[in-house]
């Protein structure tokens, strides 16, 4: 299988660096992932990645209700962590990922696979 992922991230390259694909295209740029993972491992990365992003969003109130975590959206939450739990899997499953760097793993996964509930949205 050949290890190109570049056609994929310099489909992001133009987007400004603020937004999430700019982010994710600085960041594996930064880190030579097209080099180590395919196209198609790159694009799942990237997915995990958009996942974790909207998880941090709705767990901690960052969305569009003022800074409110409802109940009623529940069942939204829920479906977007598994959503991002079965892509990141995915993921962990390729054989790109496995041959990464331990060092490379810890890095993607501390600035892309990372989702964190704050203090403040434990309670309703």
């Amino acid at each position: 299988m050949t290890r190109d992922g570049h056609y994929f991230l310099n489909e992001l390259a133009s987007f400004p660096p603020n937004s999430f694909e700019g982010r994710f295209f600085l960041m594996s740029s930064g880190l030579g992932l097209a080099d180590s993972l395919s196209e198609s491992e790159i694009m799942l990365l990237y997915e995990a990645g958009f996942y974790a992003t909207l998880c941090n969003i709705s767990f901690n109130g960052l969305g569009g209700c003022e800074g409110m975590i409802k109940p009623e959206r529940e069942t939204n939450r829920i479906r977007l962590e598994q959503a991002f739990m079965a892509t990141r899997q995915g993921l962990y499953a390729t054989a790109g990922w496995a041959a990464l760097p331990l060092s490379t793993k810890e890095s993607v996964e501390q600035r892309l696979l990372s989702v964190r509930v704050s203090a403040d949205s434990l309670t309703w």
